[in-house]
């Protein structure tokens, strides 16, 4: 199996994505700059940072808007144009979503409610454990999972050690990109270190 990246999200802490993104160079390996809708403000703000996050020692992905197909498309064509190297970008299948022209640099993520199929998938284990179950057909197109701990109805919590057995169910050779979407800088820092031991079995396998 070949090894995988490990990341974070864009939010830990109240700021901008610089902000957010500059605590954690050298300890993560990617941030998933959340861009969860598509509007000047977001537009503006983009516009501005992506020279910061450039300098940084840090590789990125993308999850795109889920509001509209359409504002995730717009966010899309904007960051490809960009100077960013973004290695995945993770959509929702929203409305009217397969209407656009993606790249093969799109993987679908499965959510509570809807799962469709797609050649790149994005393996939410929230989604997994508090809705719908992820189909065991579709293992080996997982290119991302979205990490996180799973306690009484709640998600995006610290990693723990059921969401852990999810993973370890769920990894296959596809899987390029770890993402711990835990919305707070302890709790991530915390939860990297048990995702680690994850890498460190997988590698040695």
């Amino acid at each position: 199996m070949k090894d995988f990246l490990i990341g974070t999200t864009s939010w830990l802490i109240p700021g901008t994505y610089y902000e957010n993104v500059r605590l954690v160079e050298g300890k993560f390996d990617f941030v998933e700059l959340l861009v969860y809708t598509w509007d000047k403000e977001t537009r503006k703000l983009l516009e501005k940072e992506i020279p910061y996050l450039k300098k940084l020692r840090l590789l990125y992905t993308v999850h795109l808007p889920t509001d509209e197909a359409n504002k995730a498309f717009e966010a899309f064509s904007f960051l490809e144009k960009s100077d960013l190297k973004i290695l995945n970008y993770v959509l929702h299948p929203l409305d009217d979503f397969e209407s656009f022209n993606w790249s093969d640099k799109i993987s679908l993520e499965n959510l509570k409610e809807r799962i469709v199929p797609w050649d790149r998938m994005t393996f939410d284990v929230g989604h997994h454990l508090l809705g719908k179950k992820f189909p065991e057909s579709l293992k080996e197109k997982i290119v991302e999972i979205h990490a996180m701990g799973v306690e009484k109805g709640e998600d995006h919590l610290e990693l723990n050690e059921s969401a852990m057995m999810e993973i370890l169910k769920y990894i296959s050779p596809a899987t390029r990109f770890i993402c711990l979407e835990v919305f707070d800088y302890e709790r991530a820092v915390r939860s990297l270190k048990k995702i680690r031991k994850v890498r460190y079995r997988e590698k040695s396998n």
